[in-house]
């Protein structure tokens, strides 16, 4: 160790531990991130048997993927297929959120992801139970808990057979049981589970339940969903020959849940979502970064090698072998690697407490990533072995003449060797930067772009059933504050991943739809256009039947329906179809426009309309919050207003584009460190050749050159490299873009100033960095300089 903090040696050492450290930092936190995406799903026991129901449900889109239907099919599975162990229903599966307080404490209010799922989902899942009863979860108004929850909402007493109230609903639920957590990068949700009951066991009309299954062998994946395919045609009484029955002909899969993690040709799926392509090009880049400060190592070695040369020589001519002067070096190498990495590590603690932790999905605590800290162990030490070998091997292999008149280093071979290497790391810092701004730009496009509808100043929020069921009463309220200029009620978000399934059967075809419950004032409220038919009217909220308004994308994809047919409601008799609206995107921007329909349920609704929007006009908007929060209070003064979640809806839409600003952040973070890196290399080379220019440089100030000309001179070739690699970088930037952007169905154009700020930051930090280091050999006394060589 003392021999790496030499006099001779110390920059060198110094600058690759920084270098070695940032890298090992950085890798472990994008291998936290990568190892949440690929163990998504298969982190408990029997994990390769679970799938899910997946099947074509729209004749004109057949690469697209639906997995709710209605419960009564799912119901008629059950026993039938020998090959499958388990079958469950399931309803709002995770990240779906609801509010509850413990019966007798109304005062304490807490945030539960629920679900709803019948007692054969515990088998599916391989639940553990710590309490209760969990045969008791067969009783309708039963709910299991996750054991973090019980922790949270009943410290040091056993929750079993407790109550807990949905505050919304009312709904009192007993609990039966608490089952251990599930990791968090799993499909279940760690939170409520409540029993469905009979909910819709014989209503064919609600498609929005997802049937789960565990497979004997899951090689039978193929042969169960021709099973399957065979029972929906025959329960839906749909002739195989037919244009429908046609469709399922490859439309039924099952799919493991670890790919359903990852797949994108599936519509309304509420579960948590990854990316192949970008779990794979985030551990790609924390390879890049690892190789990039190898690169600094190697080309740090090769550059110092005059520094050390007499000692290998005056160890030669003692009588060391040449594998002894090797294994010296290397292990010099894996000394500096060791220290980098216990530096990384405690890198990581740090950045476990900031608020850095918001960008990774997974935990960031050293002790819950032992397994991450082994393979950042092992990478470790192989590129110390990579690093260390190379140079030790080159500097014991030539001549020692040449090495003894310090030449080799500023031979056109030598730079051309450290030219090479360095300009892989300008190839790999311009690619990272031009990706970041790209990844910027296709966010902000998403959160941009018209979606159809106005959406400026508008605040959503939830206000629950007893304060929808007085909707008109509770809207004349708010526009009493005259910052409130309108607002409208809606059965569900209206831009969200999932919406209300409606399988309806018309003239002998079947039409599938999303189906969003609204009041009659909802397109007004959000200036849609009307292109055929009429509006909702008020006359419409009197009507039983309810009513339909269908966008254009349904009557394109279901050419047979007609303005003023009827198709089935929510009730006994038909609805009739009075307008469509100009399509609208209702779905995160990575989805393209499916068929919707806007509905009234008119005189006898399924469920009061909870959701309520008000566009305020964005004077005191404080004083306007607080004035929805009282109103909510005044009519249900169960509810704390404060608790009450308002935003804007720009806001919320903004959401729905996390992943990607995490993954930008992640890159930009990265592009940030890998310039870093090459700088940090750059700077040690440059400070090896200005010491052996000195003469060189000495001659030109004698001869007449300038400060500014010997900086010239300096910077020169790293300008040339710098544009090389430029030029080299721009194809290969662009296809990763249009990769990675091949996942939304809205994309935004590359534009050239993306990398023209590539090269912009890239050549001037260059530049700077060459200049700073180079100046105090263009400043040294030429006589000095002269006198020492």
């Amino acid at each position: 160790m003392k021999r790496l903090f030499s006099r001779n040696r110390w920059l060198s050492s110094t600058l690759n531990i920084i270098g070695l450290t940032v890298a090992f930092t950085a890798f472990m936190v994008i291998m936290i991130q990568v190892r949440y995406d690929w163990r998504y799903d298969r982190n408990y026991p029997g994990h390769e048997k679970v799938f899910r129901l997946e099947f074509v449900n729209d004749p004109s889109n057949l690469g697209a993927y639906g997995i709710t239907i209605c419960r009564p099919f799912i119901e008629s599975l059950k026993g039938t297929i020998p090959q499958v162990e388990e079958l469950g229903v399931y309803r709002y599966w995770k990240n779906s959120s609801s509010e509850w307080y413990r019966q007798g404490d109304e005062q304490q209010e807490y945030t539960l992801e629920s679900s709803v799922m019948d007692t054969c989902m515990l088998k599916v899942f391989p639940f553990e139970f710590t309490e209760g009863d969990p045969a008791e979860f067969a009783r309708p108004g039963s709910i299991i808990i996750a054991e973090s929850v019980a922790d949270r909402l009943f410290p040091g007493e056993s929750p079993a057979g407790e109550t807990l109230i949905d505050k919304y609903s009312g709904a009192e639920y007993r609990i039966a049981a608490v089952y251990k957590d599930f990791p968090e990068n799993s499909s279940v949700a760690n939170g409520a589970l409540i029993q469905v009951g009979n909910d819709d066991r014989n209503n064919t009309s609600e498609w929005s339940y997802n049937c789960y299954m565990k497979l004997a062998d899951p090689s039978d994946a193929s042969e169960v969903a021709a099973l399957i395919k065979e029972k929906l045609l025959e329960f839906f009484e749909i002739d195989p020959e037919s244009e429908y029955g046609k469709m399922f002909e490859n439309g039924v899969r099952l799919t493991n849940l670890h790919d359903a993690y990852f797949s994108k040709d599936v519509s309304g799926d509420s579960m948590g979502k990854g990316n192949r392509s970008t779990t794979g090009t985030l551990f790609a880049v924390g390879l890049i970064i690892i190789a990039i400060a190898i690169i600094n190592f190697i080309n740090m070695a090769t550059a110092s090698v005059p520094l050390i040369i007499k000692d290998i020589n005056t160890r030669k001519v003692l009588g060391s072998s040449r594998l002894s002067l090797v294994w010296r070096q290397v292990s010099e190498a894996v000394v500096i690697a060791a220290a980098a990495f216990g530096l990384g590590i405690l890198a990581l603690h740090l950045i476990s407490g900031t608020s850095f932790t918001y960008y990774i999905s997974g935990s960031m605590q050293v002790a819950d990533n032992v397994t991450v800290i082994l393979i950042g162990a092992v990478v470790a030490l192989v590129s110390s072995l990579a690093a260390g070998l190379f140079p030790a091997v080159y500097s014991t292999s030539f001549q020692p003449a040449l090495v003894l008149k310090g030449s080799f280093s500023l031979s056109p071979k030598g730079r051309m060797l450290r030219s090479v290497l360095v300009g892989f790391q300008f190839i790999a810092s311009f690619v990272l930067i031009a990706m970041a701004l790209y990844i910027q730009v296709q966010t902000s496009f998403m959160k941009n772009k018209d979606m159809g509808f106005k959406r400026d100043l508008i605040v959503e929020f939830s206000c629950g059933s007893r304060i929808g069921s007085m909707a008109d009463s509770f809207e004349q309220k708010l526009r009493q504050n005259p910052h409130v200029k309108d607002v409208t009620f809606a059965g569900n978000w209206l831009v969200s991943n999932t919406k209300m399934g409606w399988g309806r059967e018309f003239d002998g075809h079947r039409v599938q739809l999303d189906v969003l419950p609204v009041s009659p004032d909802f397109i007004d409220f959000f200036g849609m256009t009307i292109k055929e038919g009429r509006n909702f009217s008020p006359s419409d909220d009197l009507d039983p039947d309810g009513t339909f308004i269908m966008n254009e994308q349904t009557m394109l994809k279901f050419p047979f329906l007609k303005l003023g047919a009827r198709l089935q409601g929510h009730v006994g008799e038909p609805a009739e179809i009075v307008g469509i609206v100009k399509d609208f995107n209702f779905k995160p921007l990575h989805y393209g426009i499916d068929p919707i329909a806007l509905y009234v349920f008119g005189s006898d609704p399924w469920w009061p309309l909870s959701v309520v929007y008000a566009k305020i006009d964005g004077e005191d908007i404080a004083g306007t919050f607080q004035w929805i929060r009282d109103c909510i209070e005044e009519f249900n003064p169960e509810i704390n207003g404060n608790d009450v979640y308002l935003r804007f809806m720009d806001e919320s839409i903004g959401r729905l584009y996390e992943k990607e600003e995490k993954l930008n952040s992640l890159i930009a973070i990265t592009a940030i460190l890998s310039l870093v890196i090459s700088l940090v290399g750059i700077l040690g080379i440059v400070s090896f050749e200005t010491q052996f220019r000195r003469k060189e440089i000495a001659l030109r100030k004698v001869h007449g050159a300038t400060i500014g000309m010997i900086l010239k001179m300096l910077n020169r070739h790293y300008i040339i490299m710098t544009l090389i690699c430029f030029a080299v970088s721009v194809p290969v930037a662009y296809s990763i873009m249009k990769a990675w952007v091949k996942g939304f169905a809205y994309q935004a154009p590359v534009p050239v100033w993306i990398f023209l700020s590539a090269l912009a930051a890239v050549l001037a930090v260059t530049v700077l960095t060459v200049t700073l280091q180079a100046r105090k050999a263009a400043n040294a006394n030429p006589v000095d300089s002269l006198h020492d060589e």
